[in-house]
């Protein structure tokens, strides 16, 4: 199957400073909170070892669908300013895609701009840019409430 490529760039403003943000992306507790996509979805950790070179292994769990598992490799934190890490999906027992991801803070006055760039390896054919845009849009939505 041939290799479908995307990059998708999203950016969101927070009343909040670029440590609150952060630290809504630091704790694994905040993070089950605002990252699942839908009422009916909800976000398990199996493993949260957030810190450069730490490891996150997640089910996106949908009632009557296969569970999405995400495996994510932190590369780089700064904090208050950067995350950067790698997140490979298994959904099933196939690999869905692979992507790298890079969240930047900035501040804004006293508000957070928010940089996330995601390059995405589909591997699968089954359109998981459409299902990036979906989760990331709702996710980026839902952390908003964190504030």
């Amino acid at each position: 199957m041939t290799l479908a490529h995307a990059t998708i760039v999203m950016e969101r403003i927070y009343n909040a400073s670029p440590t609150r943000v952060f630290n809504a992306w630091a704790d694994v507790e905040a993070r089950k909170r605002w990252s699942a996509p839908a009422a009916d979805i909800r976000i398990e950790y199996e493993e949260a070892d957030f810190r450069e070179g730490g490891r996150d292994v997640s089910r996106c769990i949908e009632l009557g669908n296969d569970d999405y598992v995400a495996l994510v490799h932190y590369i780089d934190i700064k904090r208050d300013q950067r995350i950067f890490f790698v997140e490979d999906i298994i959904h099933g027992k196939k690999r869905a895609s692979a992507a790298l991801i890079s969240v930047e803070l900035s501040p804004k006055g006293g508000a957070t701009h928010l940089l996330l760039t995601m390059q995405i390896a589909s591997f699968d054919g089954s359109d998981m840019e459409k299902g990036y845009h979906f989760g990331w849009n709702a996710a980026l939505d839902n952390l908003a409430r964190e504030f």
